[in-house]
This record gives C-alpha cells, structure tokens and sequence, in this order.
C-alpha cells in the first residue's frame, strides 16, 4: 500500500524535468500535502471520485486509497502546482504528461452516461427478451445541473485553489496572460499563471462584520498564445464558521 507521501516524492521527482534542483524541505512537504488535498477536492468537485482518502487532520503517512492506474495523474498535476512556489514554469515535457493524464483521469472516472428509451421500443412486457430491453432503455433522462460547482469556505479563513484550462488548450497552446478579479466579501491575495493551470489564494472576508454569503463569484479571463479568450466564473459560498 502507497501513502500520500509517495505521490507527493513522485510529483518532485517528476519537477526535476522542469530543472528543481533542491531537495523539499518539511515545510516543502507540509505545503504539497495542503496542496494535494486541495487538489483532490477539487477533482471531487468535479466528479473525477478515485476514493481518495479525506482526513480532517491530513498526514504524508496516510494511505491515499487511489488505485494504482490514477497515480501518474495525481502526481503529474500536483507537479504542476507546486512547481511556481520554487519560481520554476512547468517544461514543456510535464506539460504534455500532466494534460494526457488529467485526460486519462477525466474520462476513466466520467459518470456513465444512461441511455433513454427508444421510441420504436415498445413498454410492455410480452416476452423476457422485451422486459430486458425495456429495463436497459426507460430510465429517467439525466439533466444537467442548473448552476456550476461551488466551492465551500469558512469566513476568515484563507485557501489555495486552481482552475485548469487544459482540456481548453489545443495542442501547443499555452495560456498567456489572465485577469482575475472577485466580488465583494472575496479577496484575491495571490494569483499566477502555470499554464495550463491558473493558481489563486482567495481570503473569505465575508460582507458587514464578517457575516456568512450565499453566492460570490471570482472571475478569471485567460488569453492564449493564440489569441483565444475563455472567461471562467467560480461560485463561492461562505460559512459562518462560530459554534457557540
């Protein structure tokens, strides 16, 4: 059994492509474990479920519970996003691991899509040849979420996040420069571009005394080295954090 320490060492190795040349540090490790967790949060959020193993306390010491074909993923993207805290820009190399991985990872996790009943099929039951049929084919029609993934934030509190343009890019195609920006109750303390990831620290500040919110949005516009504009609205929801 693996531990999240071992995705954590695979994802520095892998930063050496992109010339780190020291070794982590504790505190090196303390910020790729806060950073691993974030990340895979994150892939929760948007329905990439590898049972990765949640803790209220995260220790490198804990098994990570991700099947063996996933690991290469984890570690490629969490290279990605350490790799500005060291001043270093992905290579071109990395890029490509970490964009087919993430692909491979998206796409084996994808929830099945179900298949609505033909017209042409009839519903009754005349033979067990047509039941089977019917219970492959009439199953309720899927719909899409009406509003986009939010994420959750106690106010006061400060957190790193990441938005991923790589499923955007085409082939070659790096981002840029970006905007960001966030409304009212939201601070944007710290913001960079590690193509084709857009890194942030945002500061829940709530609105008049520090008061929980519903609904806040944070902003990023990235432009391509091709001249290609995406604009990205990321919905927060602040909490009230006192249990008095």
């Amino acid at each position: 059994m693996t531990t999240k320490a071992d995705l954590i060492n695979g994802a520095y190795s892998l930063m050496r492509i992109s010339g780190l040349t020291v070794s982590p540090s504790a505190s090196d490790l303390t910020l790729a474990l806060k950073r691993l967790e974030n990340m895979a949060h994150e892939f929760l959020g948007r329905h990439i479920d590898v049972n990765y193993n949640f803790e209220n306390s995260p220790t490198t010491g804990a098994l990570h519970n991700i099947a063996r074909k996933y690991w290469f993923a984890f570690e490629t993207n969490l290279a990605v996003r350490l790799l500005p805290d060291f001043g270093k820009q992905p290579s071109p190399a990395l890029i490509q691991q970490q964009q087919a991985s993430f692909s491979f990872l998206s796409s084996d996790t994808a929830p099945v899509r179900e298949t609505t009943y033909p017209t042409r099929m009839p519903r009754g039951m005349a033979n067990s040849r047509r039941s089977l049929a019917w219970s492959r084919y009439y199953t309720p029609e899927t719909q899409s979420p009406l509003e986009g993934i939010t994420n959750e934030m106690y106010v006061g509190d400060t957190n790193d996040f990441t938005e991923s343009f790589a499923a955007y890019l085409d082939s070659g195609e790096t981002i840029a420069s970006f905007t960001i920006s966030a409304e009212t109750g939201l601070t944007v303390d710290t913001s960079a571009n590690a193509t084709p990831l857009i890194t942030y620290t945002i500061t829940a500040d709530g609105l008049t005394n520090n008061t929980p919110v519903d609904n806040l949005k944070v902003k990023i516009v990235a432009t391509t080295s091709a001249g290609r504009v995406e604009t990205r609205i990321i919905n927060f929801k602040l909490l009230d954090s006192d249990i008095s």
